[in-house]
């Protein structure tokens, strides 16, 4: 069993935050004679597990849902989660194509006519034609402004 200052200085994190983990459910520390919190090792291999979702970009109520559902629903959710950051990276990569091409050509002349079209639609084909350049086909990523 490990004292709160122990386990704080091996996981690299505050009191406070392993407190407010143990007020959120997360970790469940148990009291010692004189209440204060101790921790075991199925506690510290928790910590752990934390730490690596919040890596992963989780935030604390997904954390302490991956800590209930079966590893087959971690896996789907994991899967989940790497497509929207696939997702998020061709988004970026996109806009970056635009301020690319901003910086090479210019800003591109206000359409005078958009043939029934908008403002939106026209910088919809620039974005269209940046994301073929890129190799982006529509059939494989969703993204949308």
């Amino acid at each position: 069993m490990k004292k709160t200052n122990e386990v704080s200085k091996l996981a690299g994190i505050s009191r406070r935050t392993l407190q407010y983990y143990d007020d959120e459910g997360l970790i469940m520390a148990e009291r010692s004679q004189d209440n204060h919190r101790v921790y075991d090792e199925k506690i510290l291999e928790r910590i752990w597990q934390i730490l690596i979702y919040k890596e992963m970009g989780f935030e604390l109520k997904e954390i302490k849902q991956l800590t209930q559902i079966s590893d087959m629903e971690k896996k789907r959710y994991f899967e989940q989660r790497c497509e929207k950051i696939r997702n998020q990276m061709i988004k970026l990569r996109v806009q970056m194509g635009v301020i690319a091409f901003i910086q090479n050509q210019g800003m591109p002349s206000r359409p005078l006519f958009c043939d029934g079209g908008t403002y939106k639609s026209q910088i919809s084909e620039l974005r269209n034609k940046i994301k073929e350049e890129f190799g982006f086909s529509e059939s494989r990523e969703p993204y949308k402004q």
